[in-house]
């Protein structure tokens, strides 16, 4: 299901919910695909967000700048038990313009917002290796956001004079068939990253193939 989100300076909430204001139809993206993911049991958190990050950076996702650093935040908490709670939150985008260079109406972001609880360091044994990963219950909130009109071509304050009375038309008529295609190729990746996820951190069945990680890519 598509919903037209108001656009927003703080993008895209943990819990989704349309931003209270008088935003209308010209002053709207669209969320396009959105999950939560939730998995408990002996999970390396160390591996997973290395997966997660090397995932995205190998598909070309980038931070707001243009670089691979695209955590917003970061925090940890300690409870007298020793137990861990960690929350991270990335922000990711990319242009669907391909090899013809950026696209100057669309950009596809990602809000990703992870948190583990109840973590702790425990021993065991990896390829030989005795090791002490912190495991815990994995908790991760995913929103995917096609971003329209980038270059403001017909909002408020654009140059192009008669911008702002052309964008309902231009949307529903001239580039209809456009932003479909951009919805469903967005929700495509959206799901096979996904996928590719629940299936590392052992929710899919082993016979699904899905991206793996290279060794040297994880903690141990």
């Amino acid at each position: 299901m598509t919903i037209w989100t108001p656009k927003h300076p703080s993008g895209i909430r943990t819990q989704w919910a349309p931003p209270a204001s008088d935003a209308t139809w010209t002053e709207s993206n669209l969320l396009v695909y959105n999950t939560q993911i939730k998995q408990v049991r002996l999970i390396h958190v160390e591996n997973v967000y290395r997966y997660m990050y090397h995932w995205l950076v190998e598909e070309m996702w980038r931070s707001e700048a243009g670089d691979n650093w695209f955590e917003d935040f970061y925090g940890e908490f300690r409870d007298q038990h020793a137990h861990k709670e960690i929350r991270w939150w990335w922000r990711v985008k990319r242009s669907p313009g391909g090899i013809a260079g950026d696209h100057p109406f669309f950009m596809q972001k990602w809000y990703i917002d992870v948190l583990t609880v109840n973590m702790k360091r425990v021993e065991m044994m990896y390829k030989g290796k005795k090791i002490k990963p912190y495991v815990g219950e994995f908790l991760m909130w995913f929103n995917a956001v096609l971003e329209l009109d980038v270059n403001n071509w017909f909002g408020k304050g654009t140059t192009f004079k008669i911008g702002e009375f052309l964008e309902d038309f231009f949307l529903r008529m001239i580039y209809k068939d456009r932003v479909r295609e951009q919805e469903v190729e967005l929700r495509r990746e959206s799901e096979r990253f996904i996928e590719d996820l629940k299936f590392y951190i052992g929710l899919n069945r082993a016979s699904e193939l899905r991206k793996p990680i290279e060794d040297s890519k994880q903690w141990f």
